[in-house]
C-alpha cells in the first residue's frame, strides 16, 4: 500500500521485490506437490521468473533513465508476452487436469477471451493508447498480454465452474490473473493505480501455492456435461457476431476502431466456432449412438436383444426366405444353478453361454439373448443351420465355470426355416413351439433338438 508514496524513479524497486516475493512459495509449492502434478507449478515458476526479469529491467531504466513506460522497452515487451504465455499454460495444464480434458471448455474460454477481449480493445484500451501516443509496438505487446490473460481468465473460472467443490488455490491463480488483466487496462487508459493490480497478482499466486488446497489444483475433477443446448448456441453466435457489431456501431457513430484487430479476431473466431460445433456434433452423435446400442443390446452379454433381433429377422424376410433358418434356443439346467450357486453365478453362466455361440460367427448370422436363459440364433446360407448346431452340441459336451465351480447343462433347441409370406413373429412362434417340443427330451449335458 505504500507504493504511491515512493518516488516515481523509484517505483520499480518495490515493484520488484514484490514480484520475486512468490518465488520461495512457488519453490515449497513444487516440493509439496505430488509427483506428477507438478507441471502446472513448474510453469507459474517459469512464467513469475519471465515476469521478474521484465521488472528489473524496468526498475533500472525507471531509475536511470526515467522511463516510466514499462513496455516502451523492447525487452519488457517480450517477458510481459513470454510471462503471461507461460501462466497461460499452467492454467490450462489445470484446466486439463481437474476439467478431465475438457477440450470443448477450454476452446470456449478461448472463442469467449477473443470475443470479449476485442469488446475491451476496441471500446477502452485502443483510444486510449491512440490517445497516449503509444507506438504500434507497445499496442501488439499491450493486445497480446490483454488476450493471453484473458484466455487464462477464462480457463480459471471454466475449472471453477466443472469442479466438484471449491478450490481454494485455483480461485487464487484466477484472483492473480484478473489482477493483472486490471493493471493491463489501468496501464493503458493511464490510471493513477497503475501496478497496484500487478503487485497484487504476484501475492495472488504465492498465496496459491501456500494454502492447502494447492495439492488438489492438479487432481482430476468431474468430467464436465458438454451438450449442444441453446444456451451453448447462443454463446457461440454472440461471440461470433461481437467484434462486427462493436465495430458497425463504433464506425457508424465516427470512433475510432482497430480495423486489424477486428479482422484478426473475426478470422480467428470463425474457425473455432466452427470447430466447437463440430465437436459438440460429434458429441451428440455418439450419445445418440450410445442410446441406440442401450436399445438394441442386451447389457448382460452385449448381444443384440429381443428388439434388435426381430428387427433382424425382418430385415432377412424382407430380404427373401429363401435359406433363411431361426434356431430358438433354451437352457436346460439353467435354474439349479442359479438357485443353488446365486444370481451372479447364474450370470456368468449366461456370459459364457454367448461367448461360445458367438465365436467365430459369420458377419451375416446373429446371435441375440431374447431373454432370460432364451438365445436366438438368425443365419442364412446352405449348411448355415447345421454348423451352428454343431457349435452349440460342442457347447453341452463340455463344463462350465459359474460361481467358482464346474457346471454342466444342456440346450434345447427349435429349428424352423422361413417360407414365403412369413411374418418374424411366424417364424419366432414356430422355433418356439419345436423349441418346447425339444425340452420333451431335455436332459443335462446334452442337445435336445425338433424342427418345425
Amino acid at each position: 500500500m505504500t507504493y504511491p508514496a515512493w518516488p516515481l524513479e523509484q517505483r520499480g524497486w518495490p515493484l520488484l521485490v514484490v514480484g520475486l516475493s512468490p518465488l520461495p512459495a512457488l519453490l515449497l509449492g513444487l516440493r509439496r506437490a505430488r509427483a506428477g502434478t507438478r507441471l502446472a507449478w513448474w510453469l507459474l515458476l517459469g512464467g513469475t521468473v519471465v515476469y521478474d526479469v521484465g521488472n528489473a529491467v524496468w526498475a533500472w531504466l525507471l531509475a536511470e533513465s526515467g522511463q516510466a513506460v514499462a513496455d516502451a522497452d523492447a525487452i519488457v515487451r517480450f517477458t510481459m508476452v513470454g510471462g503471461g504465455a507461460l501462466i497461460l499454460a499452467a492454467s490450462l495444464v489445470v484446466v486439463l487436469r481437474r476439467g478431465r480434458k475438457d477440450i470443448g471448455g477450454i476452446i470456449d474460454s478461448v472463442i469467449a477471451a477473443v470475443g470479449l477481449s476485442g469488446v475491451l480493445w476496441n471500446i477502452v484500451l485502443y483510444p486510449a493508447m491512440t490517445a497516449h501516443g503509444m507506438s504500434t509496438n507497445q499496442q501488439i505487446s499491450r493486445l497480446l498480454n490483454v488476450f493471453l490473460l484473458a484466455g487464462t481468465l477464462g480457463a480459471m473460472v471454466r475449472v471453477s465452474l466443472v469442479a466438484d467443490r471449491r478450490v481454494t488455490s485455483v480461485r487464487l491463480l484466477g484472483a492473480s490473473v484478473a489482477f493483472a488483466l486490471l493493471d493491463n487496462v489501468s496501464a493503458a487508459i493511464g490510471t493513477e493505480w497503475v501496478n497496484i493490480p500487478y503487485m497484487a497478482a504476484f501475492v495472488a499466486v504465492g498465496c496459491a501455492a501456500l494454502h492447502p488446497s494447492m495439492a488438489e489444483m492438479s487432481t482430476p475433477g468431474p468430467a464436465p456435461v458438454d451438450g449442444l443446448g441453446t444456451g451453448r448456441l447462443v454463446f457461440l453466435g454472440a461471440m461470433l457476431a461481437v467484434a462486427p457489431v462493436i465495430g458497425g456501431c463504433r464506425v457508424m457513430l465516427g470512433l475510432p476502431i482497430d480495423g486489424v484487430l477486428l479482422a484478426i479476431s473475426s478470422i480467428g473466431m470463425i474457425p473455432l466456432v466452427m470447430v466447437r460445433i463440430a465437436r459438440l456434433s460429434n458429441a451428440w452423435r455418439e450419445a445418440e449412438h450410445a442410446l441406440q446400442r442401450l436399445a438394441t443390446s442386451d447389457p448382460l452379454t452385449g448381444l443384440p436383444n429381443r428388439a434388435a433381433c426381430v428387427g433382424r429377422i425382418e430385415a432377412e424376410l424382407a430380404a427373401g426366405p429363401d435359406d433363411l433358418t431361426v434356431l430358438f434356443c433354451d437352457l436346460d439346467g439353467f435354474k439349479p444353478v442359479n438357485d443353488r450357486l446365486g444370481h451372479a453365478a447364474g450370470d456368468a453362466l449366461l456370459v459364457g453361454v454367448a461367448d461360445h455361440l458367438r465365436r467365430g460367427l459369420r458377419d451375416n448370422d446373429l446371435v441375440s439373448r431374447f431373454g432370460g436363459d432364451e438365445f436366438v440364433i438368425v443365419c442364412r446360407g446352405p449348411g448355415a443351420a447345421d454348423a451352428m448346431v454343431d457349435r452349440i452340441r460342442t457347447l453341452v459336451t463340455r463344463a462350465l465355470v459359474a460361481g467358482g465351480e464346474q457346471v454342466r447343462i444342456g440346450i434345447s433347441v427349435g429349428i424352423t426355416s422361413a417360407q414365403p409370406g412369413d411374418t418374424a413373429d411366424a417364424v419366432l412362434t414356430r422355433a418356439d413351439l419345436a423349441m418346447y417340443q425339444a425340452k420333451r427330451r431335455k436332459r443335462i449335458g446334452a442337445l435336445s433338438l425338433a424342427s418345425a
